[in-house]
């Protein structure tokens, strides 16, 4: 049950991370003053190419407005329709989605995209640069004591689920 929790973990975080990349790069503001998500036609092709699920969550989001209701409920849709009772138990979703340890992988993730965000926008970066950057930021001595920050809080699973 352990590692089906990890590898559920991951996959689910990796789906939130994914969205708030597209968010990160893709928002526009619309015509009526809000916020949609517009991703180009060519980054899109890469995306179904590359990313499979994930591709799947970008299709649905693309040209959709964008509040965080809407991306919260579009997440968890998403995770409900590829994850839950497909590829895990449907006990299982839950029992992620409400641990510490999702919580404190997203909040690291939050950590690492506000403390980068200069360094983020130079470029759109691919999702896979991202998590190869998140990933080596997590074994630096900063990323070290964030995590031993979150953990401190109760967390008592290694975030370095991937």
């Amino acid at each position: 049950m352990a590692d089906n929790f990890k590898q559920a973990l991951k996959e689910i975080t990796d789906i939130n991370k994914f969205e708030m990349w597209l968010r990160f790069y893709f928002t526009k503001e619309a015509s009526d003053g809000g916020l949609l998500l517009e991703i180009p036609p060519d980054i899109m092709q890469d995306l179904e190419q590359s990313y499979g699920i994930l591709a799947r969550l970008a299709r649905k989001m693309d040209g959709q407005p964008l509040t965080p209701e809407n991306s919260r409920e579009t997440v968890i849709n998403h995770i409900s329709s590829e994850l839950d009772g497909i590829r895990y138990s449907s006990q299982l979703i839950p029992s992620v989605l409400n641990s510490p340890s999702y919580e404190v992988e997203l909040s690291l993730f939050h950590m690492w995209v506000s403390a980068h965000e200069d360094d983020l926008e130079e470029q759109v970066y691919t999702f896979e640069q991202w998590m190869q950057f998140y990933e080596a930021w997590k074994r630096t001595e900063q990323g070290q004591q964030m995590i031993e920050r979150l953990h401190g809080t109760g967390e008592q699973t290694s975030s370095r689920t991937q």
